[in-house]
């Protein structure tokens, strides 16, 4: 028989292998400092993620993806290498790999949604297993998971929606995000938006009760300028920095940044991070003969980020106004910057424009067009005196723009929770 908990028991549910996702390392470790034992169920990456780890007084227990032991990387690469043999028939002239056959095409396309049948039952028996007293959903793929579980268990949902789900860049299946999220979110007991108006966008077009915001800032930290960043990609230690961190993916202006760096005076553009995009932008900046002025670095671990980010001179979030996600967003990066002190060139949209219309940070641009981004970087690169006081703006903003504020909102809200529970 199971001894009986002194302490509430939250389990977290999030489809990622939670390496570099800071907001659900920042939850976890506020509920797990406030008494309540706190189990995050993540995906396991062979080879790169330990099944199951103690950080910071939580737990991360991390299931697989693959089905009887295969992963989805390596079935992908052993039928690439089949094609690549000529398997199954002659492949096509000039040692080009075969296209896929009727017969592989139909193999993927039915062990796609075996795989994420699979990967449901693990997640909810595991979710199950913690015997928690609530279910906290991080985002909508992992929402009818953290339901069912709840259900199972009969205790309460959070549905904590990092984007708007419903509403993304070059997003497929749009039909079953938008059926599925209006199914559960009047299920959930607690709904949770990142900015104001993704809550009030949510309120509207669910009819529920106004979503909690809790916005993406990071920990209070004071980084100093230490020349890493600048060691690591063997620049001078004097050289300055114009820094793009976090993913490299489509529709952040990394293509438009590429287009201005030739007209960005004496700096050095640094790309910190890791995505799809980055092997095609790496051969756009070849190709054009940028490889001294545009660098690229990995990701770096979310601890020492700060560290690597207070190198920089000039930060950049140059988000693309594609999808109503891109416009409600107030992204992890624009805040980091300020957080080391950096001043910010920014996209103009509204969550970003009244983060630097209040610190006096940075500059606002129309991240569309590269002519503008150059322009705002150069003036940050021609008047130091500007620069430097954008930058103490920056440093003095720290204490506002923190979690170390924020937090707050995430335990009174599972303070109310529990005592409506008890009621």
């Amino acid at each position: 028989m199971a001894e009986p908990r002194s302490r509430r028991a939250v389990c977290m549910l999030v489809y990622n292998n939670m390496v570099h996702d800071a907001r659900v390392r920042r939850e976890a470790r506020t509920l797990a400092e406030a008494g309540y034992e706190v189990t995050v169920i993540a995906i396991h990456d062979p080879g790169r993620t330990p099944r199951e780890e103690v950080v910071h007084g939580f737990r991360i227990v991390r299931l697989s993806r693959s089905i009887l032991g295969i992963g989805r990387q390596e079935m992908a690469g052993a039928l690439r290498r089949r094609r690549s043999r000529g398997v199954g028939g002659p492949g096509p002239p000039g040692g080009l790999p075969r296209p896929e056959s009727r017969l592989e095409r139909a193999a993927r396309l039915l062990l796609f949604p075996l795989r994420r049948v699979l990967v449901f039952l693990r997640f909810v028996r595991r979710a199950v297993a913690t015997r928690a007293d609530a279910y906290h959903a991080h985002d909508l793929n992992v929402l009818l998971m953290a339901w069912a579980a709840s259900r199972l268990r009969r205790v309460p949902l959070v549905y904590d929606t990092h984007e708007v789900a419903t509403d993304r860049a070059r997003m497929t299946l749009r039909w079953w995000a938008c059926l599925l999220e209006r199914a559960l979110i009047h299920r959930a007991d607690r709904v949770i938006c990142t900015t104001q108006l993704r809550a009030e966008y949510t309120q509207r077009r669910y009819g529920i009760a106004p979503p909690t915001v809790l916005r993406n800032l990071p920990a209070y930290v004071e980084p100093q300028p230490s020349g890493l960043l600048q060691e690591r990609l063997g620049l001078p230690r004097e050289t300055r920095v114009v820094l793009y961190q976090g993913g490299i993916q489509p529709e952040r202006g990394l293509e438009q940044l590429v287009e201005a760096a030739p007209a960005i005076g004496e700096a050095t553009v640094v790309l910190l991070g890791s995505g799809r995009l980055k092997p095609a932008l790496a051969r756009r900046v070849a190709a054009r003969g940028l490889g001294q002025k545009v660098r690229f670095h990995d990701a770096v671990p979310v601890e020492e980020l700060p560290s690597w980010t207070a190198c920089a001179y000039v930060g950049l979030q140059i988000l693309q106004n594609t999808c109503f996600n891109h416009y409600s967003s107030l992204s992890n990066k624009l805040l980091e910057y300020l957080m080391a002190g950096v001043p910010v060139v920014a996209s103009d949209l509204p969550e970003m424009r009244r983060v630097i219309e209040d610190t006096g940070a940075g500059v606002l641009v129309d991240a569309s067009d590269p002519g503008q981004i150059a322009e705002a970087v150069n003036r940050l690169l021609g008047d130091e005196r500007m620069r430097e006081e954008m930058a103490e703006r920056a440093r003095l903003a720290r204490r506002r723009y923190c979690w170390e504020v924020e937090q707050g909102t995430l335990v009174e809200l599972y303070a109310g929770l529990f005592a409506e529970r008890a009621s």
